[in-house]
């Protein structure tokens, strides 16, 4: 979650946490209330359905395992509930967490004095890191690159999504040491799922696997916005980062997603895929049977992790 406080708040209206709830769960810590207690016994419909957010750090375990070229920082860009920012301080000697919503940095900041646990955290846009140039092992974007495009603001708005999600990237290429690298956890646009109406940022049905223009021209006259939530297959990601000066980039399948995530599996192991995705026995069994063999199935799963260096 980076970028803007708008982009922040049109994020909380499309499926992530409502901003009321955050502030509900702050008010309860300002009069003592430990935050797992609170988050536990408050009546907090959407985050009650969601405590991994707050609480899963298997969600870091993919980021835990990269190689990088020291330990010495990490920086997780829209940082959130600050779950996985906690998590990497069991092996970075400085973590940045970073986020542009300035309700979700002060929950972070209760948070870690709470936990006793050392963070710095940052309320900054993703765009332009206040950070010194190649000073940085890893950085993490657990859920963000969607969400670049979408931000409020007026210089970026009008532009083409892949052109803004570029811009970020190097924004976070300009900071990352040589050897380091990104790594990012996002949906895949063709997810066997949105083929079927599945709306992975409360887009119109079928507007992430149709052409763009005709995805933006639904949303905006079903919705009122333009579609800018832009996400990708395995090779547009490849091809989304080489653009913006990586190398070396690898996708895997989040499996069975990146919101609670059990392993991350290279797309070419399709037996792997197959045992956690798709029904068993009857037609659709068969045929998700049929794409595993043809080794198309790393292909429809829901999310990727991918991760990428400077060179």
């Amino acid at each position: 979650m980076s970028g803007s406080a708008g982009a922040a708040d049109r994020r909380t209206q499309l499926g992530t946490l409502p901003t009321d709830e955050i502030a509900t769960l702050l008010e309860a810590m300002d009069k003592g209330v430990p935050w797992r207690v609170a988050l536990r016994d408050l009546p907090l419909p959407v985050a009650a359905r969601k405590p991994d957010w707050f609480t899963n750090e298997s969600k870091a375990a993919f980021y835990l395992e990269l190689p990088t070229p020291g330990n010495e920082l990490v920086v997780d860009v829209g940082a959130g509930a600050g779950v996985i920012a906690g998590a990497l301080t069991r092996r970075f000697q400085r973590v940045v967490a970073l986020d542009g919503d300035p309700t979700w940095c002060r929950f972070m900041r209760r948070r870690f004095a709470e936990d006793g646990v050392i963070v710095d955290v940052v309320e900054h846009s993703g765009f332009d890191l206040p950070l010194p140039a190649t000073s940085a092992d890893l950085i993490v974007l657990n859920g963000v690159l969607e969400w670049v495009a979408s931000d409020d603001d007026p210089i970026r708005r009008d532009s083409n999504p892949r052109d803004v999600q570029i811009e970020f990237l190097r924004s976070m290429l300009r900071v990352l040491r040589q050897r380091g690298r990104i790594a990012i956890a996002i949906e895949n646009r063709f997810h066997f799922e949105n083929f079927r109406g599945s709306r992975p940022h409360g887009e119109p049905a079928y507007a992430a696997i149709l052409p763009r223009r005709i995805g933006d021209r639904l949303s905006r006259a079903t919705l009122g916005v333009p579609y800018r939530t832009w996400i990708y297959g395995a090779r547009g990601y490849e091809r989304l980062l080489r653009s913006a000066g990586f190398a070396d980039v690898q996708v895997f399948a989040a499996l069975p997603d990146y919101h609670q995530p059990r392993a991350a599996v290279p797309l070419s192991d399709a037996a792997a895929i197959r045992a956690r995705v798709g029904p068993r026995g009857g037609v659709k069994g068969r045929v998700f049977d049929v794409l595993a063999r043809i080794g198309a199935i790393g292909h429809l799963v829901h999310s990727f992790y991918i991760s990428a260096e400077r060179r």
